[in-house]
């Protein structure tokens, strides 16, 4: 596991789906919104490489490549993207211990590695390895301040 580095209480993870929320203004993005981003508590707000490539990749499905590359790029440029290559080992050990997604366990990579919140919408395969999960990593769910 890698070492981790303690951040203040000002930083979050924020995982794809909330991001997906956020950029479509959708009820949770609003929510989002009001507890995070408006938050003054929060200054810091990272992000995997995997969910910069993956919201772009579900915006070109529906905008095209230039577009979508221009709407995510303006979007996150307030956001920090972690290296990849500190996260991969952590990255590659959640997946090969739980059936969980690739950009998933790269979420909660970024978490363990930086020992700061990951903030994700409740997802089936999350939630049926919640309680391992917890044991290493906090994580809050847009879901639960409905």
């Amino acid at each position: 596991m890698s070492a981790k580095k303690d951040l203040p209480e000002t930083s979050i993870i924020i995982d794809t789906g909330v991001l997906v929320e956020l950029l479509e203004n959708s009820e949770l993005g609003k929510i989002f919104s009001k507890h995070f981003l408006e938050n003054p508590q929060f200054e810091r707000y990272y992000i995997s490489p995997i969910t910069d490539t993956e919201l772009k990749y579900i915006f070109c499905r529906r905008n095209g490549y230039q577009e979508a590359k221009k709407i995510v790029s303006d979007f996150l440029k307030d956001f920090i993207i972690c290296s990849e290559s500190i996260l991969r080992d952590d990255a590659f050990r959640l997946k090969c211990n739980f059936p969980i997604s690739l950009a998933d366990s790269y979420s909660l990579a970024v978490a363990i590695v930086l020992n700061i919140p990951l903030c994700m919408k409740k997802e089936k395969e999350i939630l049926n390895n919640i309680e391992k999960l917890s044991s290493e990593v906090k994580m809050m769910f847009i879901d639960d301040y409905i």
